[in-house]
């Protein structure tokens, strides 16, 4: 039991000991990386980013513009997720995914008729789309409920 109590007593002085070196020779500067050199970085510098450079979106595809319709929505901006659902359309006419989001959008800000109408469309590009057609269902269920 003694011998166990000296053990600890000594693994606590040694600990303390140690952070109170290491707190020294930080202090002093011993850890500091100013006598480092620099390693010469690959890349080239990066230009300044100016305040009013304006993003230049047309290397963007209808997909990019899907995807970012999915993130506004998870976000509840269902508005600017019907937008970019519709900037994707304008790139890619019959993509069913994004008439697929503006009705899940618009049944999201319970406005059943254009959710339905978008709905019919994503099922009419693409009938083996189960989602098109789940969506359609349920907006049309919800329809028929606030119609009671």
């Amino acid at each position: 039991m003694a011998r166990k109590i000296r053990r600890i007593a000594f693994l606590g002085f040694a600990a303390c000991s140690f952070f109170s070196v290491c707190g020294f020779f930080s202090a002093c500067g011993f850890f500091s990386d100013k006598h480092r050199e620099e390693a010469p970085s690959s890349r080239p510098p990066m230009a300044p980013v100016s305040a009013t450079r304006v993003p230049d979106y047309s290397r963007l595809t209808a997909d990019h513009w899907l995807n970012l319709s999915r993130a506004l929505y998870l976000e509840g901006k269902y508005l600017e997720s019907i937008g970019a659902a519709q900037t994707a359309l304008s790139l890619k006419p019959d993509f069913a995914l994004a008439y697929n989001n503006i009705g899940a959008a618009y049944a999201a800000l319970r406005l059943w008729d254009p959710a339905i109408q978008a709905d019919q469309q994503a099922a009419r590009l693409e009938p083996g789309m189960q989602l098109a057609r789940n969506n359609l269902n349920w907006a049309l269920a919800q329809k028929a409920l606030e119609k009671r």
